[in-house]
């Protein structure tokens, strides 16, 4: 069991460190900070203008810095910035067409290196690779909730 238990630290190192590599790769095909393509990723999953406000509660940073990364996008055409018709205080940010295109890119990029992984794979092991891997996530996920539970109950018992 304990080797096992190593073999599955070492694992999950590796896959921290494919994520971390993969996310490297995303940020210099738009040559933008991780910050900057997780908003820029967010905008045009939503596909429609947010407001400031909310986007700094969905990527959990301030105000200010949220303001900082949209001058970033705004300055690089891939976002724009316009008053709220609704309330003149509140500002809203979207996703320009150049941002869709560049968020595009980078999906398509990935898409790509995942279609050479496969070829890479034993054909016949393919499925078989996938219901593991998607087994060990699922898992991964479900006791990463458990723990995530239980930090929340000791730090709301005091």
């Amino acid at each position: 069991m304990e080797k096992s238990v190593e073999q599955y630290v070492s694992l999950s190192k590796i896959l921290y460190d494919l994520c971390s590599k993969k996310e490297m790769i995303r940020r210099q095909c738009l040559k933008l900070g991780k910050m900057e393509c997780d908003l820029l990723n967010y905008l045009n999953a939503v596909d429609k203008p947010v407001c400031m406000n909310d986007l700094s509660v969905q990527m959990r940073v301030s105000h200010s810095r949220i303001t900082r990364i949209i001058d970033t996008l705004v300055r690089k055409k891939l976002v724009k910035r316009f008053p709220s018709k609704r309330d003149r205080r509140s500002w809203l940010a979207q996703i320009t067409e150049n941002g869709k295109a560049s968020d595009k890119k980078t999906i398509s990029e990935f898409t790509k290196m995942q279609e050479r992984l496969i070829e890479h794979l034993p054909a016949e092991r393919v499925d078989a690779v996938y219901e593991c891997v998607h087994l060990y996530i699922s898992t991964y996920l479900e006791v990463l909730k458990i723990k995530e539970d239980e930090l929340y109950e000791m730090r709301h018992k005091n």
